[in-house]
Order: C-alpha cells, then sequence, then structure tokens
C-alpha cells in the first residue's frame, strides 16, 4: 500500500482545519457539505462501485459484520453507563457515539488504498450500519430522549429511501444481472463520485474541535467504539474466514471513528450534544491515524 496516496487525504483534511480557524467556514458549511456528501456526492461513488463488482453469496456476510459490532459496542456502551449512573443525556450521546460507525470516513481511505473492488466491500459492510441507525439506533434516541422519540417506521422509511441505499439497490441489480450502466450515466457520475473524497475531509477539518481531545467523557466514548470495535472486527474475520482485502476492509471498518449520524440523532433526542460532537472529532483525529496503520497492517500480514 502506497503511503503517498493516502497524503492527500491528510492534506484535505488540514485545509479544512485551515478554513475553520481563518474564520472562512464553520459549522454550518460543514453540515451544509455532508449533506450534499450524502446526498450527491456519494450515492455517485456508491453505484459504480457496487454494479461494477462480483457479488457472491458469502458478501451477505459483510452487512452481518457490521450490524453486529454495531451491537456489541452498544451493548457494552449501555452497561458502562449504568454502571458510572450517568445521566440520561449523557448515557444516550455515549451510546450512540459507540454504537454508529462512519462509513463515508472509511470509504475515503479505503478506496484511495485498496481500490473498487474493495470500496464495494466497504459499502457491503456499512449497509449493516445503515440498517443498525435506522432500527437499533433510532430506537436507543428515543430511549434516552423520552418523550422525543423516534418512529421506527419512519425512520425505516427514510433510510429506503435516501439517495445512497437507493444507489446501492439499483447497483446491486445491474451486478447480479451483469447489466453494464450506460456511458453517459458514468460520465456524469464519476466527476461526482470522485468529489467525495476532498469533500469529506474538507468537512471533517471544519467540524474537528480540538478541545475534544480533552474531554474525558468523549475519550470513553472513542474507547467503547474503536478497540472494542476492532475486537468484534477480528472476531468476524475469523468466524466468517476472511483474508486478504476483504479481511482488511472489516477490521478498518470496526474499529471506524464515530459516525455522524450519532450527532443528528442526539440533537433530535435533545441529548449531550457537545458531548457527542467531541467524542466525534475525537474519534476522527485518532482514525486519521489508526485507518492508514490497519491498512498497512492488514496488507502486510492478511
Amino acid at each position: 500500500m502506497p503511503v503517498e496516496s493516502l497524503l492527500p487525504i491528510l492534506v484535505y483534511f488540514l485545509v479544512g482545519i485551515v478554513l475553520r480557524h481563518s474564520g472562512t467556514a464553520s459549522g454550518s458549511e460543514a453540515a451544509f457539505l455532508f449533506r450534499f456528501i450524502l446526498h450527491v456526492t456519494l450515492p455517485a461513488l456508491v453505484f459504480p462501485a457496487i454494479a461494477g463488482a462480483t457479488l457472491t453469496r458469502d458478501l451477505i456476510l459483510l452487512p452481518v459484520s457490521g450490524l453486529v459490532t454495531n451491537l456489541i459496542c452498544m451493548s457494552a456502551a449501555i452497561a458502562y453507563a449504568r454502571a458510572a449512573s450517568l445521566s440520561t443525556s449523557a448515557s444516550g450521546a455515549l451510546v450512540l457515539g459507540a454504537a454508529i460507525t462512519n462509513g463515508v470516513f472509511v470509504f475515503t481511505f479505503v478506496l484511495m488504498s485498496l481500490g473498487p473492488e474493495a470500496l464495494a466491500e466497504a459499502i457491503l459492510v456499512d449497509l449493516g450500519n445503515a440498517v443498525f441507525v435506522a432500527t437499533f439506533a433510532y430506537s436507543a434516541a428515543g430511549y434516552f430522549g423520552g418523550s422525543h422519540r423516534a418512529s421506527l417506521a419512519a425512520s425505516l422509511f427514510r433510510t429506503f429511501r435516501s439517495p445512497i441505499f437507493i444507489a446501492l439497490a439499483i447497483g446491486v441489480v445491474c451486478a447480479l444481472g451483469e447489466l453494464k450502466p450506460p456511458a453517459l450515466a458514468m460520465r456524469v457520475l464519476s466527476p461526482l463520485g470522485a468529489a467525495t473524497i476532498p469533500l469529506t475531509m474538507v468537512a471533517l477539518g471544519i467540524s474537528f474541535s480540538p478541545g475534544a481531545l480533552r474531554d474525558p467523557m468523549a475519550v470513553r466514548t472513542v474507547l467503547l467504539r474503536m478497540p472494542l470495535g476492532l475486537a468484534a472486527g477480528f472476531f468476524f474475520v475469523w468466524l466468517f474466514g476472511f483474508a486478504g482485502a476483504t479481511a482488511t476492509v472489516v477490521l478498518v471498518a470496526a474499529a471506524s471513528p464515530i459516525g455522524f449520524s450519532s450527532v443528528t440523532l442526539a440533537s433530535v433526542a435533545r441529548l449531550d450534544t457537545e458531548q457527542a460532537v467531541a467524542a466525534l472529532s475525537l474519534s476522527v483525529a485518532i482514525g486519521m491515524a489508526s485507518t492508514p496503520f490497519l491498512l498497512w497492517a492488514g496488507h502486510r500480514w492478511l
């Protein structure tokens, strides 16, 4: 894995930090970029990756590993919150942060270092995360948010009608039916999909909060998300017999930073949003170092 291929990711992230500290951009601009990525550029990246992939029955195990990894981290976070007698607001932010993974962050590194085929596998792992967010995470947000309960049916409907899910579904149909997407469509989608990597890292840099590095609750959340997720990833690699790039993708996804949805759900449920943002920022800072290391280690030993 050439290290220089990952250098642009760090540069894009630093550009976002500079924009934030110079006053050129703020949290509102980062929020817009994330919405643009999720609704426009990411679907344009997902569709060609899945449509051009060779799908097998064994790949159904990838979303299973993603969903169950989240469940393991959520269960550990709930147990810790009860043992530490945390407030409802803090407990909810902790549980959501520990449970939800950051698929877009993983896609960026996997595509740059392992290529389109590995990206397709990372997308399938994140499908398990998407289903988890629409079910268990929304239920948890409703539980900890009290009267501000999220509708499970509404969250599922929102997931199934999202541009990412639609792009994934059409891509799967094309892959299984060996259908080649129109050349014109690919010429339009390719530049949009390519914009996902720089836009994601710039948005993460803008939203990064240095103060999160000193927040003890953020540290605890990250410990329940990333190291525990990595341990679960090793378990699924062993259980399902994953090897090579597939094993690397599973491990990187399992140990990924906290997902953006944790902050969104914490805000909707009126939980401790500042804690959620701090944990997200800290996890991204760690992920900038841990993700390249895992990719290097997987390339060397798996």
